[in-house]
């Protein structure tokens, strides 16, 4: 799940003006009464992901340009920030609410139906003739619970892939001949590249970077099921096969497989080294495919895409990687499902389903698309090209997003501590007070 898409530069400078923009949507975004939906039909207020510098940007001005064109609705976008979540909360709040956001599902979005924020899409697939086009899995993960059967809180449309990165050229230079294939062959990988002053893998450890990685290792002797039980509702000390791999984690830790202080690196830190050729591993999303080419360091020409390796033992057959359709998809909210605005949002939201409009994110943004049809003839990125053929070579773990729920940044903080000196036994015990904590 692409939590953070935007260039970390761009990332920085909206930091810094967070309150004056989510001021402004609540001040500027549309007129007319915001609870019964009775502003204008002229125009759509969005807030969206895909703001400035984001690799998706050039794609979804094509479509609101397009869509304007055709209906004469005007698309007033307002950039979504880093805290995008509280900025529309906050709108909402203030009675100004957008009609649709574009957004991940992460976090307190995952809470937003419940709160009354945005409105469930399930009738509006069927009407909008969207049904037949979309990949069962991927409207699965947008489900409630994140499984059939659960209402559908928003339609998907940027799917991801999240493999390990291998910078081949370094592994050559270390004396690591082969990409690392088992959780031995990573430890001596990591020996050797630090014996060549090169830094190993490198993960933010002090942000969600740092705690899908921990996640994808934990759970290599555990089960789908009782994973996604552990991560929604704890017992991570009570359940051995996770402790197993907690105990993994701290063995690759203790070993030096990660970066130097990465307790205190988060993910623009992340890619900067690995970008810039002073890190030889990354485990990183399908988003930053196209940020690698543009770093311009020609990253992208040598590295490998795979999974992480596999731990003996593991559940797991072969290396695992992560893959989801949580990445962005559409919300609506209460005052775009209103009765004088919704056709607009139907017209706005499909307008972004027409196969050439997908295949431009397919080119622009490196998406996996969440619908049916052959869309590789648009992925012209080398590494996207390759991640389209990882499903050959590796097995796919649960991603923890739509699990661990309003847990994550507690959870965050948790894993700080892992990826600095706690023990198995207060990892598992914060993990669970931090999900018993989010629960109550």
């Amino acid at each position: 799940m692409d939590h953070r898409t935007r260039p970390w530069a761009v990332r920085v400078m909206a930091g810094s003006v967070i309150s004056a923009l989510a001021l402004c949507l609540a001040g500027c975004g549309t007129s007319g009464d915001a609870a019964s939906g009775t502003g204008g039909s002229g125009s759509i207020d969005v807030v969206t992901r895909w703001s400035a510098g984001n690799t998706a940007a050039a794609a979804q001005d094509h479509v609101f340009k397009a869509f304007t064109k055709k209906t004469g609705v005007k698309v007033n976008a307002t950039d979504g920030l880093e805290t995008i979540d509280d900025q529309v909360e906050n709108a909402v709040a203030a009675g100004k609410s957008p009609d649709v956001v574009i957004v991940n599902l992460y976090d307190k979005t995952l809470g937003w139906q419940d709160a009354g924020v945005t409105v469930p899409v399930d009738t509006y697939l069927k009407e909008w003739g969207l049904a037949d086009k979309m990949k069962p899995g991927a409207l699965d993960e947008w489900r409630v619970g994140g499984k059939p059967g659960g209402t559908l809180q928003g339609l998907p449309f940027s799917g991801f892939s999240w493999p390990v990165w291998y910078n081949t050229d370094l592994l050559e230079k270390a004396g690591v001949d082969t990409v690392p294939a088992t959780t031995d062959e990573l430890i001596d990988a990591a020996k050797k590249l630090r014996a060549a002053h090169i830094q190993p893998l490198t993960v933010g450890g002090n942000d969600w970077t740092g705690q899908k990685l921990f996640y994808q290792i934990a759970q290599s002797y555990t089960d789908a099921a009782t994973m996604e039980k552990v991560m929604g509702s704890g017992g991570y000390c009570a359940t051995p096969s996770v402790m197993r791999g907690i105990k993994l984690f701290i063995q690759l830790r203790d070993s030096g497989v990660f970066a130097d202080n990465a307790a205190g690196l988060n993910a623009d830190t992340m890619y900067a080294a690995y970008y810039s050729g002073k890190a030889a591993m990354m485990s990183a999303g399908s988003w930053a495919y196209t940020d690698a080419k543009k770093s311009g360091t020609g990253v992208e020409t040598h590295t490998t895409l795979a999974g992480l390796p596999l731990a003996a033992g593991s559940v797991f057959q072969k290396p695992t990687a992560l893959q989801g359709f949580t990445g962005v998809g559409f919300m609506i909210t209460k005052r775009g499902a209103s009765k004088d605005r919704i056709d607009n949002v139907r017209k706005f939201i499909t307008s972004f389903y027409d196969a050439p409009t997908v295949g431009d994110f397919v080119k622009d943004a490196a998406i996996l698309p969440p619908t049916t049809g052959d869309f590789t003839k648009y992925a012209g990125d080398p590494l996207l090209s390759q991640s389209l053929k990882l499903d050959k070579a590796v097995d796919y773990a649960v991603v923890p997003d739509v699990w661990i729920g309003s847990a994550s940044d507690p959870i965050v903080q948790v894993l700080t501590g892992a990826y600095g000196t706690s023990s198995a036994d207060k990892i598992c015990a914060d993990l669970d007070d931090a999900t018993k904590n989010a629960k109550s």
